[in-house]
């Protein structure tokens, strides 16, 4: 009888904790691979509603602590956890005879880590350079930067296959020495039985809840809310008495939490805007987040312009076109590979106020555009974040990755 390929999925964040965090096609990628690979998954318990019918897909390797994305501490302690187990798993699936192991996100010196105690079969998915994230603006720790994306770069040239949610980082990548035939490109898949529009009853009640009336014009953006988000430069543009005055029916519906809530609040009450602004906190179901964006008006994608922001198109973004909503998005060059301005969206940029004032102005003034853009939106949204495609891409690509080189040749 012949032997499985055995294939090794990490993450921090767990298993449903990954799906509901950008994995929509995770659940595909399982169930098509384990026809002809045993898969196994490493990572923690998560909050996340357990999906028996998956689990049976695969064999779970669940270690003792539980990640919960409601709490904004875990990003930090769970992540320290992480690494001081990230050795004993590629030990782990060194000796289990494991062929290849792929992690879906870019924590620091992962892959270093890893190819020390595991080998050198190893895929991950290059969409955050988190060491110029959290030295933006402190200087003094721009060596320690330098270092680690050192010792990250020198790994992730010798790796078989990375793959990326944006051309541009393919670009940046290349440019450091990568090999452009290690890396792939998969867009940020959205499952559009969970994401999507809704009818008028769910979007009616959904606002009510929320406490917004018809004449309301809602802006919304979910995520953490971390200060290279720039959600305080967006409140001061409602609160501008500028060039452009955003009009006071605009109202502004923030999902998720994180160490800029209270700033944020604070803000917001100091620049009298307080009750335009509804901090709804993180929303307990992923039904609950759809109907919150779909029943909004304009979709907002936002970050502050750091050059680790153009790396990206957001779950954001993916997730308020599935919904079917007018894009509003900074101009980043991610995000510009999939919103072309004034065609399936508006694009602004963080150094020109009076752009994105402008620009938020004529969506809340006009039905018929917005209602044009929607429908734009929502038709990219189905071309270029379709799970299928995400899918097939990904097994397509991991397959090749796990076979021996003399059989994947």
């Amino acid at each position: 009888m012949t032997r499985k390929t055995k294939i090794a999925f990490i993450h921090r964040y767990g298993l449903e904790g990954w799906i509901c965090c950008g994995g929509h096609a995770v659940p595909g990628v399982i169930k098509q691979l384990s026809r002809k690979a045993e898969i196994h998954f490493y990572g923690p318990h998560t909050t996340e509603p357990k999906d028996p019918a998956l689990r049976s897909n695969l064999r779970m390797h669940e270690l003792p602590h539980t990640w919960n994305r409601a709490n904004p501490s875990d990003k930090i302690t769970k992540t320290i956890l992480w690494y001081f187990w990230l050795p004993i798993l590629g030990i782990r699936c060194r000796l289990n005879g494991t062929q290849l192991i792929w992690n879906d996100e870019t924590v620091p010196l992962t892959a270093p880590i890893l190819r020390i105690f595991y080998g050198k079969n190893i895929a991950i998915t290059v969409m955050d350079f988190f060491m110029r994230i959290y030295t933006e603006g402190h200087p003094r720790l721009y060596w320690l930067r330098d270092f680690v994306e050192r010792i990250d770069f020198a790994a992730w040239k010798k790796l078989p296959l990375l793959f990326t949610k944006v051309l541009y980082t393919q670009e940046f990548l290349a440019e450091r020495g990568v090999p452009k035939e290690a890396m792939q490109l998969y867009r940020n898949p959205v499952d559009p039985a969970k994401f999507h529009p809704v009818d008028e009853a769910t979007r009616k009640a959904t606002r009510a809840k929320f406490g917004f009336t018809d004449s309301d014009i809602v802006l919304t953006h979910h995520g953490i809310l971390h200060p290279n988000k720039g959600n305080d430069w967006i409140l001061r543009q409602l609160a501008s008495t500028g060039d452009i005055d955003v009009a006071p029916t605009v109202k502004f519906l923030l999902i998720g939490n994180g160490p800029e809530t209270e700033n944020l609040q604070k803000l917001a009450a100091d620049l009298g805007i307080a009750n335009r602004i509804v901090f709804a906190g993180w929303l307990p179901t992923e039904e609950d987040l759809n109907n919150a964006l779909a029943s909004a008006d304009i979709g907002l994608v936002m970050r502050i312009g750091q050059e680790t922001d153009h790396f990206h198109m957001t779950d954001t973004l993916a997730h308020e076109m599935a919904c079917g909503k007018p894009i509003l998005a900074v101009d980043l060059r991610g995000i510009a590979e999939v919103i072309e301005d004034g065609q399936n969206g508006f694009l602004f940029s963080p150094n020109q106020p009076t752009v994105f004032r402008e620009r938020l102005a004529r969506l809340a003034g006009s039905e018929e555009l917005r209602q044009n853009l929607s429908r734009q939106a929502l038709a990219t949204s189905r071309d270029i974040c379709s799970p299928k495609k995400a899918i097939d891409s990904l097994c397509k690509a991991l397959e090749k990755a796990a076979l021996p080189k003399e059989e994947g040749a």
